[in-house]
């Protein structure tokens, strides 16, 4: 019996050190927060050196532990559906912004002292020489189709990330006032609304990142094709393979296992950020519009019903203020938005002219069919979701209509009078607006320059190597 009494003593001693060390876990847990809050492990004042440490040891220790409801609610904020998907953007040296997973816009700013940064320029810094070795290779060697492709793919990267890392300056100005204006709509109800823009822009993220994927690797199968049937180094596949990638730097450099390797990187961070591009822009115009929908949505919901004039002037504000939100985040990004859609257009016009040569392998005409249709589908998917912005703005004529007539006052009036003037819509630095109207301007630009390009076209198949 005192044996059995000592077990039982000792076990319930060792359940109370194991709750204590339970409840000391849970007392480092920040309220309200998915972070851990630091707490004072000593009673000795630490350095500044330790402090650092110490919170590099709780980031640590967060990653890895257990999720909490909190993890999976929303607030339904722009900040928090676009973050996962500029994290992803700096893994690529796109928009070198800290603190774009925070929940208040508050946390967000730019350091020219932080490791993204770095990263970001150490990556302009490579892709202008790039532009500058594709320049000068097409002059010096050969001047065709194929190389004003490979220049303009390069400089607008280089663009691209010079655009990227511009916008990352002015991103935190321009969170706070997404957050100031976002506060001020009408709240969402339930947990699904919520969600909603979150898990749009992560599906056209994760699609199109695939999509990209693919293309990508269909691409590099071209490339093998060549290693194989004439490789520039008998013997050494892999070689052959980075020489040719990356052969317009190998063309005035000699040729090292080291900026094979670099250039191949370089290439696929290029290829991402001509993708990260439409979505960027793709992201934004759904947020856009969502909030427009919100708004419309709240008033359709009381305009069937007796209404104050008071009422139309609080919304008449909100929508005032969605249309200065649209104006300033056009401001910075149009210049985006213009290389996004001149990008597409010249890719889409050298494809369709291609399409008419023969291919030299079955690898590059399935290489050559899934990237135009995919360029196609990107367009005019970037196309739709950038006028929804525009559809959405005009949306509160159709509310007005379903107003009864006893409660038209004069301020409905003027709120209906702006939504019918103003040009609510994301545009390429003011040289045109993104409406649905520009579908079919992109479209009827597409077929003329293809009839002009016809004209000059001469060439009836693919050069293969075997042919010089």
């Amino acid at each position: 019996m005192k044996v059995a009494a000592n077990v039982t003593k000792n076990w319930l001693q060792r359940q109370q050190v194991r709750l204590q060390n339970i409840k000391v876990w849970q007392r480092g847990r920040k309220v309200g927060s998915d972070l851990l809050e630091i707490k004072e492990w000593s009673a000795k004042p630490k350095s500044a050196k330790q402090r650092k440490r110490q919170i590099g040891m709780v980031r640590v220790r967060n990653l890895f532990r257990r999720g909490t409801k909190k993890d999976y609610e929303h607030s339904g904020s722009f900040l928090e559906a676009i973050g996962p998907v500029l994290l992803l953007a700096q893994f690529f040296a796109l928009m070198p912004v800290c603190g774009i997973l925070s929940k208040t816009a508050s946390k967000v700013y730019f350091s020219w002292k932080s490791v993204r940064t770095c990263y970001a320029m150490l990556v302009i810094f490579c892709l202008g020489p790039a532009s500058l070795c594709t320049i000068a290779f097409a002059f010096r060697e050969r001047f065709n189709f194929d190389t004003v492709e490979a220049i303009v793919f390069y400089v607008s990267i280089f663009l691209i990330a010079m655009a990227f890392f511009q916008l990352a300056r002015k991103w935190p100005a321009l969170m706070v006032k997404w957050e100031s204006i976002e506060s001020k709509l009408p709240p969402l109800k339930t947990e699904m609304q919520r969600a909603a823009l979150a898990h749009r822009i992560k599906m056209i993220t994760l699609v199109a990142t695939m999509c990209s994927m693919v293309e990508h690797l269909l691409s590099m199968l071209g490339i093998i094709y060549y290693v194989n049937a004439c490789p520039t180094m008998p013997g050494h596949p892999i070689r052959s393979f980075l020489y040719t990638n990356w052969s317009q730097y190998f063309y005035f450099f000699d040729y090292t296992d080291w900026a094979g390797i670099f250039g191949k990187v370089l290439n696929v961070i290029s290829t991402f950020a001509w993708n990260f591009n439409d979505i960027f822009v793709m992201a934004v115009s759904v947020a856009l519009s969502a909030r427009f929908r919100q708004l419309n949505e709240h008033m359709l919901r009381v305009a069937k019903r007796p209404t104050s004039e008071k009422f139309w002037i609080e919304n008449r504000i909100n929508y005032r203020n969605l249309c200065k939100l649209c104006e300033a985040t056009d401001d910075t990004i149009s210049l985006i938005t213009l290389l996004c859609f001149s990008n597409n257009l010249f890719f889409i016009c050298g494809k369709i002219l291609k399409s008419l040569q023969k291919k030299p392998s079955f690898s590059h005409t399935m290489y050559f069919w899934f990237s135009l249709g995919f360029l196609l589908m990107r367009t005019l998917m970037l196309s739709l979701y950038s006028a929804e912005i525009n559809d959405e703005s005009k949306r509160p004529l159709v509310v007005f209509r379903s107003v009864p007539s006893v409660s038209w006052c004069r301020e409905l009036k003027r709120f209906s009078e702006e939504v019918t003037t103003d040009v609510v819509a994301l545009s390429g630095m003011k040289f045109f607006h993104l409406t649905r109207g520009l579908v079919l301007t992109v479209a009827g630009s597409i077929v003329t320059y293809e009839l002009v390009l016809l004209q000059f076209n001469k060439e009836g198949k693919v050069n293969d190597c075997y042919e010089g």
